[in-house]
């Protein structure tokens, strides 16, 4: 079913896989600072309630945040890279148009704010369930050689957000799919649990 869309995701000029490619990464959280009273989740369940016959996904967000998880396993994932409205609108890339904080944020600078995260279905939505005062977001990907316009709903933005990341680290680091536990964008239930 997600095979057409992981291909999106990976081909064409304006797909996810060459906005990866165009987009400059931020530097990295560092560890957590023991002082602060803030924290940050260790884990937690990504598509809750997913309407999607595969079910949800475990994710560590620890391990992605302060582990050496970039594509080529040299260093950390900036947290603009799967929080790409917490960013200055000036660092979007297209297809990206949604800004919502006037600096890049890392660990630190989300430490030291009082403004909240965002959550992907709070732009991101499942099919069905768009409020009446919002719209889904959309972007213009190459399929089959012809331009396709695709609703970014919850469920294909994670599988290109995810996917993209993962089968980049897979084709860099081959031996990365004998671990236990990864996943490429065709291993679905190694990352889905059934509902």
């Amino acid at each position: 079913m997600f095979a057409a869309c992981f291909a999106i995701g990976r081909q064409g000029p304006s797909s996810a896989a060459s906005l990866r490619a165009q987009v400059t990464p931020t530097p990295a959280a560092a560890a957590p600072a023991a002082a602060s009273d803030k924290t940050m989740a260790k884990n937690f369940t990504l598509g809750k309630d997913s309407v999607s016959e595969y079910g949800e996904v475990a994710f560590n967000h620890e391990s992605h945040a302060f582990q050496n998880y970039s594509p080529d396993g040299k260093s950390k994932v900036a947290c603009v890279e799967c929080h790409h409205t917490d960013q200055p609108k000036s660092a979007l890339k297209p297809p990206l148009k949604t800004s919502e904080r006037e600096v890049t944020m890392t660990f630190e600078t989300w430490k030291a704010s009082t403004q909240k995260v965002s959550s992907c279905r709070e732009c991101h939505f499942q099919d069905g369930s768009v409020p009446d005062d919002k719209t889904m977001p959309s972007a213009t990907y190459t399929e089959g050689g012809k331009s396709a316009t695709k609703d970014l709903n919850n469920e294909l933005a994670y599988h290109i957000n995810c996917n993209t990341c993962h089968d980049a680290a897979a084709g860099l680091r081959p031996d990365l799919k004998k671990k236990p536990g990864f996943a490429t964008g065709k291993d679905c239930t190694i990352c889905h649990k059934k509902n």
